[in-house]
């Protein structure tokens, strides 16, 4: 699907939802922060808290392969914070389909980043994350029924990714290599240290609660954690029940209070 999309239209999906579509492999990894993303009330809380920007790459250079790739969230595309992937959820939390900008400050009027999606879409993708949590095929299906149990409706999507991460020493904390040989611009041979290497499987989930008006968006990430569904999906379900505990999910939701039975029978 990647593919037939095409670049520009990957690029520019990207950008609705804050992530940079570099042109080059390089480009992506140099940490640029995004201050513009938050609503507040003047630049120096923006820059104070600018998160560093998820990027993808979307340049001619790379190839049809590479686009695949990063379509299921690979290669490329690994350049990906949690707080990005709350935001993505967060887009189609929304029913008007809007990314809307994170506030610190409580008094400030809500303000939009982009239009993400039409409101029909935001449904759709808010009905399709609903069979994570409910379908019979769900990769989440056994680890939300509790949450369901409860009457609370969510979404999400499960995520496994692997990467390369790099080996540290654990009395040091120093970067561990290893000896290689490749040839310099004059075609000799010649030794030097490459970054010791493993693969590594984190586990993702988003999710969104409740569904059918959405007060949460959520993105969990558990560095080494293997298969989403395993690992992340139970830590956002432990949170979306600790957030109606609190109130935060509607009216409909907060725990009723329990009345003594001596108030009941009218007694002191």
């Amino acid at each position: 699907m990647a593919v037939a999309l095409g670049r520009e239209r990957l690029r520019e999906t990207a950008g609705a939802v804050g992530i940079l579509a570099a042109e080059k492999p390089e480009e992506a990894l140099q940490g640029n922060f995004f201050p513009d993303i938050w609503n507040a009330s003047n630049s120096r809380i923006s820059n104070a808290l600018a998160p560093e920007q998820s990027a993808i790459v979307t340049g001619k250079e790379i190839s049809a392969y590479d686009l695949a790739l990063q379509g299921m969230g690979q290669g490329y595309a690994g350049q990906v914070t949690p707080f990005q992937m709350a935001l993505i959820a967060s887009a189609t939390a929304n029913v008007e389909g809007k990314l809307m900008k994170p506030r610190i400050e409580a008094d400030i009027q809500p303000q939009p980043f982009a239009q993400v999606l039409s409101p029909q879409q935001a449904a759709q993708i808010r009905e399709i994350m609903g069979l994570v949590t409910e379908g019979s095929g769900g990769t989440a299906r056994r680890v939300f029924a509790n949450v369901l149990a409860e009457g609370i409706r969510s979404g999400g999507k499960t995520g496994t990714a692997e990467k390369q991460a790099h080996v540290y020493d654990e009395k040091t904390g120093k970067l561990k290599t290893v000896k290689k040989k490749r040839k310099d611009e004059n075609g000799n041979w010649v030794e030097y240290n490459a970054p010791l290497l493993y693969e590594r499987t984190d586990s993702w989930y988003i999710s969104i609660a409740p569904l059918e008006r959405p007060q949460l968006a959520i993105a969990v990430v558990v560095e080494g954690g293997g298969y989403g569904a395993a690992v992340s999906a139970p830590i956002a379900a432990r949170v979306i029940l600790k957030a109606r505990d609190l109130g935060l999910l509607g009216e409909q939701y907060k725990p009723k209070t329990q009345v003594p039975e001596a108030k009941k029978k009218g007694k002191r």
